[in-house]
Parts: C-alpha cells; structure tokens; sequence
C-alpha cells in the first residue's frame, strides 16, 4: 500500500513545467502566449500588406502546436474608407500566406478584419466585419493547386464570415 501511494504521489511532485507540457500534449487547448513569436509574425505581416493595416497579433504555443490570430484593419487607414469584400479577402490571402510560409510550425491561423467605431456615437457596435480560420492541411492542399483569385482561396477554408454592411 505505501508503494502505490508514493507511485500516485509522484506526478504531483513533478516540476511544474513538466506538468504543463504533459497537459498540452494531451489537451492542445491548454496554450500559453509566445511573445517572441506574436512579435516575428507581427513584422512579418506589417510588411506583408501593403496599407499596413496589421493591428494586433496572437500567438501561442502549447507543446508542439502552434497557432496564431491576426487583427487587421478593414479600414484604409488615413482615407477612412472601408475595405471592399475582394480587398478583405486580398488581405486575408496575404495574411494566411505569411504566416503559413513563414512559419512553418503554426498550424492554424485566424484572421479578423475590425472597423474602427467612433466614441462619439456613444453606443456598442459590432465592429468585427470579417473573419476566417485557416488550417495548415488545408492551405497545404490549396498550395499544390493551379493558382486562385483571393476570394476563393480564402473560401476554401470553409469557415468564412463577412458583416452584411461590408460592400460587395
């Protein structure tokens, strides 16, 4: 009886760190922030995407899967006009793409698009016009096909949303 009780004790007397990893290989939604990753990929993009309108990068890691979120501005900036549907998508492209090419232990990618809403108008608007979740299999498929324009490229993900107020 106290063999087994050491035996069962052991796990928790493990350092904290091996605890972790064991627990994300099982769990790979027990993640931990990368700062070194969210700021490589964040320069990565910036200078990807030719209005600069990267705003904010996520990055994670949890025991050998990686996956990122990218937040764009679906606004030009310093014109404030809003970005069409085929642009949205351009800068979708162009993000997934970078982030796949670039990084090749990322797995899964979600991209964003947000427009700025004014503080005068003093009431809660959705300002998440555009989303989609890329996946590695899947662009490793799309990669090895004849090329495509932005708009299906980015469809193929499957998991594609776009706001009705975007213009089409």
């Amino acid at each position: 009886m106290l063999l087994l009780l050491a035996v069962c004790a052991t796990p928790a007397l493990a350092a904290p760190h091996a605890r972790t990893t064991q627990a994300s290989r099982i769990h790979p939604w027990v993640e931990g922030v990368d700062p070194g990753l969210e700021n490589s990929l964040f320069g990565a993009t910036y200078r990807a995407l030719p209005e600069h309108n990267v705003l904010k990068i996520y990055a994670f890691a949890a025991g050998g899967y990686e996956s990122a979120g990218i937040r764009f501005s679906a606004r030009v900036p310093h014109e404030g006009r809003d970005l069409t549907s085929e642009e949205i998508a351009h800068e979708a492209a162009i993000l997934i793409r970078t982030a796949f090419n670039d990084y090749p232990d990322v797995e899964e990618v979600d991209v964003w698009g947000t427009i700025p809403v004014n503080l005068h108008q003093l009431k809660t608007i959705e300002n998440t016009v555009f989303s989609v979740s890329a996946t590695r299999d899947v662009f490793t498929q799309l990669e090895r096909q004849p090329a495509m324009s932005d708009e299906a490229f980015v469809d193929a993900f499957g998991r594609v949303w776009f706001a009705p107020q975007v213009p089409r």
